[in-house]
């Protein structure tokens, strides 16, 4: 069977010659095989190179991705130094705190000053420092309690320092202690439960620690008479006042003035009878005084 052959016949307009182009049909379908192969691959060429492009753009946000990481990570390392540092010295602080205030601890829960140390390099990924900041967490809250637990301390001495007769009621002559004496006007022996100290009458008498009045008023030998409580077990009298310029239910501060020194009641000359009771019990006041005597 002969070949099919197919012709192409292109005449152009200025020439009268033509130009005649033939071909098999087996020819015709290979030639657009190719044209066809052709276009796929260049397609896939095109869509190659654009995925590399894309590819290379990704390989460069990852590298600054990654630099930016090693540059935080470096900077919180240091970062955690430095926290560090200022943990262990408030640390060290604290517990200078608490040997000042009195506080003897057993180191139970307490954290060590490196306990909070962790090796940490420049780049790679963030769980690196997971165990930094959350030790230092812990170490920085058990520096909070003990902190709390010394500032309450310090309140309480502070509150019992306050509240303790440290101070001497007037300014006077000391003429009869605490203890076993002859009493001036009966001539025998007496027990005096506080001290005497004379002076002018109308000379000031002070509180000698903060507390609230419990009692102004006349009182038996003592004549006009003052009595404070001071908290903490601690209360003080004030006997044979000239004038009392406190009242049962005020506020004293110590140094604040009560009254003045006085001569009232069963007494041979102006002075005043001071006492100190501790948990109700009488004491030697001299004990406590650290002004005077």
């Amino acid at each position: 069977m002969p070949r099919r052959l197919n012709t192409i016949i292109i005449v152009p307009h200025s020439q009268a010659r033509f130009i005649k182009f033939s071909f098999s049909t087996r020819t015709l379908m290979a030639a657009g095989a190719a044209l066809v192969s052709a276009i796929i691959l260049s397609v896939v060429a095109i869509a190659y190179s654009g995925n590399a492009v894309s590819r290379r753009a990704d390989v460069h946000r990852l590298q600054a991705e990654n630099q930016e990481l090693a540059d935080v990570n470096t900077e919180l390392s240091r970062t955690i130094d430095e926290v560090q540092a200022r943990l262990d010295d408030f640390e060290e602080r604290t517990a200078r705190l608490a040997l000042a205030a009195g506080m003897q601890g057993d180191g139970a829960g307490m954290i060590g000053p490196n306990a909070g140390a962790n090796e940490v390099g420049s780049g790679g990924p963030y769980d690196r420092l997971a165990d930094g900041p959350e030790t230092l967490m812990l170490q920085g809250r058990w520096i909070e309690q003990q902190l709390a637990m010394v500032d309450q301390k310090l309140s309480e001495t502070g509150e019992v320092l306050s509240s303790t007769p440290t101070m001497a009621p007037t300014v006077g002559v000391l003429t009869d202690g605490y203890g076993t004496r002859k009493d001036p006007i009966t001539g025998r022996r007496a027990f005096h439960r506080g001290l005497d100290i004379s002076a002018r009458r109308g000379t000031p008498v002070y509180a000698p620690a903060d507390g609230v009045v419990v009692f102004a008023g006349r009182n038996g030998g003592l004549g006009k008479t003052i009595r404070i409580s001071h908290g903490f077990g601690f209360t003080t009298m004030y006997g044979h006042l000239h004038e009392m310029s406190a009242k049962p239910g005020d506020e004293i501060h110590r140094g604040q003035q009560i009254g003045t020194v006085g001569n009232t009641g069963r007494s041979t000359g102006s002075h005043l009878h001071y006492e100190v009771h501790a948990d109700g019990k009488s004491v030697d006041p001299l004990y406590y005084i650290l002004d005077r005597f």
